[in-house]
C-alpha cells in the first residue's frame, strides 16, 4: 500500500456548522472541516421563521436579533444558529464566549450539531475527555460527522482508550451514511487488518466508495491497488484514472506518481 500513515492522513476531527435551509458557515479552520446541517427545526417558533427569512434575504443583523429572541425562548435550533453567527461575526460582533454559550444551550437540549461543535471546542482546548463525551452524544444521534469523529478519537486514543475495533465500528456507521472520509479510513483498517479481519477486497470496495465521493486519498489508494492488483484485478487504465483524479485535487503523492510514469501514458 502507498504511504498512508495515520499522522499524515488524520488531521483531526470534523466541524459541522450550517443551518437548516440557510447557508451559515463557521469561520473556524484548522482541525475541523465544514459540513452541512440537514435536519429541520425541532419545534416551530415564529421568531425562528422570521430569522430564517431575514437571513436568506441578506438582512443578517435583523436575522441575528430574531434568532436571539427565539434562542431566549429556548428554541434549540435558534440557539445553535445564533452560536454560528457569533462564531463567524455575521450580523453580530464576533464573540467566542457568546458562541460557546448558545452552542452549549443547544447541546444540552440534545441538538446533535451543537453537541458536535461543542466537542470541537473541548478538542481544540486539549480537553479530549469532554470532547469525546459530547462527540459520543452526537454520534448516538446518528450524525455521520460525529460518528466519524468518534472513530478518529478511538483510533488515536484521545479521550478514550485506544481501540481499532471501536474505531472500525464508528467509521462503518458513518461510511454507511456515505461519509467519504469514514469510508476511506475504514478501507485503511481493512487493508492493514486493524480492528477488522484483513481483506484487500473490502479495502478496495470502501476505497472505491470514498473515491467516487471525491476523497482524494481514497482515489490515490484505489489507483495503487489497481496498479498492483490487490483486492481488484490489475488494470493500468483504472490505476491511471484514479491516480489522475487524486492529482487533480492536489494530492502530492498522486502528482508525483503521474510524473514518475508519465512516459507510459498516451
Amino acid at each position: 500500500m502507498a504511504d498512508n500513515s495515520e499522522s499524515n492522513t488524520t488531521p483531526g476531527l470534523q466541524h459541522v456548522a450550517t443551518g437548516a435551509g440557510l447557508s451559515l458557515h463557521s469561520a473556524r479552520s484548522g482541525i475541523f472541516a465544514r459540513g452541512r446541517r440537514d435536519a429541520a427545526s425541532a419545534a416551530a417558533n415564529a421568531h425562528y421563521a422570521q430569522a430564517a427569512a431575514l437571513y436568506n434575504a441578506g438582512s443578517f443583523a435583523e436575522a441575528a436579533a430574531s434568532f436571539a429572541l427565539a434562542a431566549g425562548d429556548g428554541h434549540a435550533e435558534s440557539q445553535y444558529l445564533l452560536s454560528t453567527l457569533y462564531d463567524q461575526g455575521k450580523g453580530v460582533p464576533q464573540d467566542d464566549a457568546q458562541a460557546a454559550h448558545w452552542e452549549r444551550k443547544a447541546a444540552e437540549q440534545a441538538h446533535a450539531y451543537a453537541q458536535a461543535n461543542l466537542s470541537f471546542r473541548y478538542y481544540a482546548a486539549g480537553d479530549y475527555a469532554e470532547a469525546f463525551a459530547w462527540c459520543q452524544r452526537a454520534a448516538y444521534s446518528q450524525l455521520a460527522w460525529a460518528q466519524y469523529n468518534l472513530g478518529l478519537m478511538y483510533r488515536k486514543g484521545e479521550g478514550v482508550a485506544q481501540s481499532d475495533v471501536e474505531a472500525a465500528h464508528w467509521y462503518r456507521l458513518a461510511a454507511h451514511q456515505n461519509f467519504p472520509e469514514a469510508q476511506q479510513k475504514l478501507a485503511d483498517l481493512y487493508y492493514f487488518g486493524q480492528g477488522v479481519a484483513r481483506s484487500y477486497t473490502e479495502a478496495a470496495a470502501w476505497y472505491r466508495k470514498a473515491a467516487e465521493h471525491g476523497n482524494a486519498e481514497a482515489q490515490f489508494q484505489l489507483g495503487y491497488l489497481y496498479a498492483i492488483g490487490q483486492g481488484v484485478e490489475p488494470d493500468y487504465t483504472q490505476s491511471r484514472h484514479w491516480t489522475r483524479q487524486a492529482a487533480l485535487q492536489g494530492h502530492e503523492q498522486a502528482v508525483r506518481e503521474l510524473r514518475r510514469r508519465q512516459y507510459r501514458d498516451p
